[in-house]
């Protein structure tokens, strides 16, 4: 096992990885180069415990996933009050632009984009190409919106990630359906890696700004993107005092920490 699949906190019943945003990059970019059956992370944020709390399907999804890494301020936060390890978050688009990065230095790896709509996939794609020369587009899909995808849009999808020989599926349709789907079609793709990054797509497209670096590192990216979207965030960050307590509560049960679960 890599560090960041060895090193693992517990917090409410799932592991999720305390390891570096590059020790978890290169145990991706890892999967990529081994091949093999595909394998997923999610990216855990108190929206993402809440969900797994109300949805069984999403629950099945984070248990079920090759790698837990801690996204959102709020999981640092309750790490540290628990006692726990984790010092730093690690998000989607940091994600994406490591693994890509060591993408582009090995050269010969092509990747298939799965989310958003067609002129948001027409600028990733074109900025893709631009500043990661020697990764491949090997193609892309704008989905129509349906809250779940059938049997036969699975297989579709399938058909056409397997025809294009990508080596890696970047899936952006939000949480919490991206994990669930990537969950589902696991099985049935040949790719090393399936990434599940959400907004991500919208952010390198450039559609939606991301928040300033200071905003970032302060840990008040939460805010900035509510402030930009009210409407569709306000029950993420509704759900993060939920989160807090139920974490706190839990700590009192089992150990935060367990370095080598199986």
């Amino acid at each position: 096992m890599t560090p960041a699949e060895e090193r693992r906190e517990w917090m409410l019943g799932l592991p999720i990885s305390t390891a570096s945003l590059e020790e978890v990059a290169n145990t991706i970019h890892g999967w990529v180069v081994e091949g093999g059956a595909a394998r997923y992370f999610v990216c855990m944020n108190p929206y993402s415990f809440e969900s797994a709390r109300r949805d069984p399907r999403f629950a099945a999804a984070a248990s079920g996933a090759d790698l837990l890494v801690p996204d959102g301020i709020g999981v640092v936060l309750a790490s540290r009050l628990r006692g726990g390890v984790i010092r730093r978050r690690v998000c989607g688009p940091e994600i994406f632009m490591a693994v890509t990065r060591r993408l582009n230095d090995e050269g010969g790896r092509s990747v298939f984009f799965l989310g958003g709509k067609q002129d948001t996939l027409d600028l990733l794609v074109e900025r893709h190409r631009r500043e990661f020369p020697r990764v491949g587009i090997a193609g892309c899909i704008a989905p129509p919106f349906k809250p779940v995808f059938s049997e036969a849009d699975n297989a579709e999808i399938a058909d056409a990630v397997n025809a294009s020989g990508a080596d890696v599926l970047w899936v952006g349709l939000g949480s919490p359906k991206q994990e669930q789907w990537a969950m589902d079609i696991s099985k049935a793709v040949k790719v090393g890696m399936i990434g599940p990054i959400g907004a991500m797509f919208d952010f390198y497209a450039g559609t939606v700004p991301m928040a300033p670096r200071w905003v970032q590192a302060s840990g008040l990216q939460w805010l900035y993107r509510l402030a930009k979207e009210p409407r569709r965030l306000w029950r993420r960050n509704i759900d993060a005092p939920l989160f807090a307590l139920r974490a706190m509560i839990a700590s009192s049960h089992r150990p935060p920490y367990e370095k080598d679960m199986k």
